[in-house]
């Protein structure tokens, strides 16, 4: 039978020589200091979640910004007034003229004398001027109609015959 080894500390291998051991201390170190930790990781989340924040916070803005911008030009654009004149010409003696009034409304006169003129001032945020003239049935001559916005003429039409129509629309009034 082997012998149990003598009491007393471990033997090292050969040429080293054992380091002693601070009473308390779990395990050995050469300083005497515990040994240092690792650093503590700071939480990414907050982080990311302010980011996160800060785009939509700035994406509501801008969105608002436009939203007025816009709100903001078509408030403008429907207040701005487009002057608008309504000419008819021809042979005829009982033309039959309908056309858009200020309000937008169709309007109508019959058994007019030529030459007709007519002038309304045009508002809202759709600017239309529409105007149609027709020969009576008694008159074989020509007809003109004519859309003058600002003093420029901006549509021409001429028809001729009985019952003759010349139809002149004009969209989009006074747009840039």
């Amino acid at each position: 039978m082997t012998q149990p080894p003598p009491p007393g500390p471990p033997q090292q291998p050969y040429g080293q020589q054992p380091y002693p051991q601070q009473p308390g201390q779990p395990y050995p170190n050469q300083y005497g200091y515990p040994p240092a930790q690792p650093p503590r990781k700071r939480k990414k989340w907050p982080w990311i979640l302010l980011a996160i924040l800060v785009v939509f916070i700035a994406g509501f803005a801008g969105c608002t910004a436009l939203v007025g911008g816009a709100i903001n030009s078509v408030d403008e654009e429907s207040k701005k007034e487009v002057a608008v004149t309504y000419e008819v010409t021809g042979d005829g003696q009982g033309a039959i003229v309908t056309y858009t009034s200020a309000d937008m409304n169709m309007a109508q006169e019959s058994g007019i004398a030529l030459p007709w003129t007519k002038e309304v001032t045009v508002t809202g945020i759709i600017k239309t001027a529409s105007l149609t003239a027709s020969n009576g049935f008694e008159d074989s001559g020509s007809i003109t109609c004519r859309i003058l916005v600002d003093g420029a003429v901006v549509t021409e039409n001429t028809s001729s015959g009985v019952g003759a129509t010349a139809s002149c629309v004009q969209a989009d009034l006074g747009g840039n």
